[in-house]
């Protein structure tokens, strides 16, 4: 597999929006139970953690990882777009955001893989086109984490709430 078909096997968007006023890489992945954001991103936004209620533990293909923090109220601006979305922090997690399954599903995105597409429903109602885009050759760490999620690992999901 090349790097211009990972997103077509996995079925997964991704691309890069802003994050706050910071303009960073993200992956639109359903299969993930939870939308996740890295520790370094919240750092780099200058956000407070706060601590979860009751830790989870998340599977990706690295293996499990304890996540026990989460940011809320993070503004995301897709298309020219706000969205406002609560993240779950994850410590050593790579890729700087992932919107999952529910956050999708609560946007009503459809995603077309193999042309890159993403379409939501904004909080007004109007349906937006996201317009992703391959890996770039600078995200060759993103292409090798891609690649070891399309080898039957389930992506970042729950194990235990």
């Amino acid at each position: 597999m090349d790097r211009n078909n990972i997103q077509g096997a996995t079925k997964v968007v991704c691309g890069y929006i802003r994050v706050d006023s910071v303009l960073v890489f993200a992956l639109f992945d359903p299969s993930a139970s939870h939308s996740f954001i890295s520790a370094n991103l919240v750092k780099t936004i200058e956000r407070v953690k706060c601590p979860m209620r009751k830790p989870l533990l998340v599977q990706n293909p690295l293996g499990e990882i304890q996540a026990g923090q989460v940011r809320s109220n993070i503004n995301l601006v897709i298309s020219m777009e706000n969205f406002i979305v609560n993240l779950i922090v994850i410590e050593s997690l790579d890729i700087p955001l992932v919107l999952g399954n529910g956050w999708l599903c609560a946007h009503k995105g459809v995603i077309r893989a193999t042309q890159w597409k993403l379409f939501l429903s904004t909080p007004s109602g109007k349906i937006i086109e996201y317009q992703g885009g391959p890996l770039l050759p600078e995200d060759d760490d993103v292409a090798l984490f891609l690649l070891g999620l399309d080898l039957g690992a389930h992506r970042f999901n729950l194990l235990q709430c």
